[in-house]
């Protein structure tokens, strides 16, 4: 089957997003915010794959570093422009946008028309194989920059992109696209100045952008230093208080929960359902932060390229074996419920029990199995070692206990599981988190449409699916374009490529000088308050 070239830019795809920060007592130190008002944060961070935003789409350091086109603003939590000043389509097909004047990067050069087009150009280029590649596969011209039979590309710049003057761009799609909007608000839409095309790769260690923090410096398996940058123009919903902004890297949230209480640690996000009481116990109450709206999901992806998986029927009683009311209850201590959808109920597509086999049903899951043949092999189950190890061990052993198969569980690094993920090299099911990079049920289903966002996990495909989710994004009536995502949805559930487990009750902990923030469902660093 062939490679999809379109990859997932969600925060985190499909893997734990994790992040946590503390208080530090200098950018170079390993501590956390001080009360001597040096207005250092530290967060948590795994070792970058990159800090580029283009390179690594859900990067809490590559959204620091970048203002893009439009942006929600964390008071208001309305898309707005950003660097922007307007953004029009009568069609939704063909975009004209227009910039806000007297913009700079860190360096003090201009933000132009082509500063965003080099860059949408540069990781539109699938020989750089850039993850934020498939934020571009609408674009006109994207194909002939990414041919899917192997051949040599025969362009190396989007023709749907035009720079018409240095405050103006338009861009035309392949087909019209209501979401197009919320797309410039993501990672791969960054801008990049003329410089970084003189040697991208010495860039991508030091990248040079135009958002609210500048980089410093980056001690690999260390830490990430950024500082506040006085040039940024946009208000306080688009930016955080800290100075300095310091991401050390954990290889698993308990060795930076240990931090945090010590008190070498700011901020820690997607903290796991199991380390809640004792946060509750240890930190105070007020150490946590309640996400208010519920965006992410957790799920076990069935790639169709391992043949053992390939069975709906298997998927289904695998579904059917894990009493996710249990684990919920216990495990998690309530702080998560079962899941019951493709989407999470936040979304306004959400139907209550599209998924008929997210219950637990063990007699009915044996019948099932028994029904299509057995199985004979070992299931497999991937997933990020740096956290939620318990609730993969525990999903492991229902589905072996309850259904009667061999279960062998593979954790290992998010930046490994991800290359393994994008290149279709998984040997089993993949258990992970899924969030949107904007609120939208195309941002969950995408990902089941032929060479859709983050396709190269499942490798699904479905025609019927591709016509609804085109006839979708294309509906400019939100009434309707729901309808068709719930349409679509019905039918991807049948051959469930993915199954549904929870919408955990998503918390980060901050310390006491840090003032955490989110957008629309998303815990955001650099968003953070300075309460020192």
């Amino acid at each position: 089957m062939k490679q999809s070239k379109k990859l997932a830019f969600a925060a985190g795809i499909a893997s734990l997003m994790l992040a946590a920060t503390g208080c530090a007592s200098s950018a170079g130190s390993s501590g956390a915010g001080s009360e001597n008002g040096d207005a250092t944060l530290s967060f948590m961070t795994t070792e970058p794959k990159s800090i580029l935003p283009q390179q690594d789409p859900g990067s809490q350091i590559g959204m620091a570093l970048c203002a893009n086109l439009m942006e929600v603003n964390s008071t208001t939590q309305k898309l707005e422009p950003l660097a922007a000043k307007s953004v029009e389509s009568k069609d939704a097909k063909v975009w004209d946008i227009e910039l806000q004047d007297g913009w700079t990067f860190h360096d003090g050069t201009p933000v132009t028309a082509k500063s965003f087009a080099d860059a949408w150009n540069a990781t539109a280029t699938g020989s750089n194989a850039w993850q934020g590649n498939g934020t571009f596969v609408a674009f006109e011209g994207y194909d002939k920059m990414n041919p899917l039979d192997g051949s040599k590309a025969t362009a190396d710049k989007l023709s749907g992109v035009k720079v018409v003057d240095d405050t103006h761009l338009q861009v035309t799609l392949t087909a019209p696209n209501a979401d197009f909007p919320k797309i410039l608000s993501t990672n791969p839409t960054c801008p990049m100045p003329e410089s970084a095309f003189k040697d991208l790769d010495a860039y991508a260690q030091a990248p040079v952008s135009n958002g609210p923090y500048k980089f410093i410096s980056w001690d690999h398996n260390q830490q990430v230093v950024l500082e506040k940058w006085d040039g940024f123009k946009a208000g306080e919903g688009f930016t955080g208080g800290a100075k300095t902004l310091v991401g050390k890297v954990y290889t698993a949230v308990d060795a930076a929960y240990t931090d945090m209480t010590a008190g070498n640690l700011d901020m820690i996000r997607n903290v796991p359902a199991t380390m809640v009481d004792k946060a509750k116990s240890q930190l105070g109450e007020e150490s946590l932060y309640e996400v208010k709206t519920a965006s992410k999901q957790q799920t076990l992806q069935i790639p169709e390229y391992v043949d053992d998986l390939k069975s709906p029927a298997l998927r289904k009683a695998i579904s059917l074996s894990i009493d996710r009311e249990a684990i919920s209850q216990s495990l998690l201590k309530g702080y998560s419920a079962p899941s019951d959808a493709l989407v999470p109920p936040s979304l306004d597509s959400y139907v209550e029990g599209s998924c008929e086999d997210c219950v637990f049903d063990p007699e009915k899951a044996k019948k099932i199995l028994a029904d299509d043949g057995g199985f004979d092999g070992t299931l497999i189950i991937e997933s990020n070692s740096a956290s939620d190890q318990q609730l993969v061990q525990a999903i492991g052993k229902q589905i072996q206990d309850n259904l009667g198969i061999k279960v062998q569980l593979k954790p290992t690094l998010g930046t490994e599981l991800s290359e393994r993920r994008n290149s279709q090299k998984l040997d089993g099911a993949v258990f992970g988190l899924w969030g949107w990079s904007y609120m939208s049920p195309d941002q969950y289903l995408s990902q089941y449409e032929t060479g859709g966002d983050g396709n190269a996990a499942t490798g699904y495909s479905n025609p019927k699916v591709d016509k609804l989710l085109r006839a979708a994004r294309a509906e400019l009536d939100e009434a309707k374009a729901t309808k068709l995502y719930s349409e679509a949805e019905s039918i991807i559930i049948k051959d469930m490529p993915a199954i549904p487990l929870f919408i955990p009750t998503d918390f980060g902990l901050q310390s006491k000088c840090a003032q955490l923030n989110d957008v629309q469902g998303d815990l955001q660093y650099y968003r953070a308050g300075y309460g020192c």
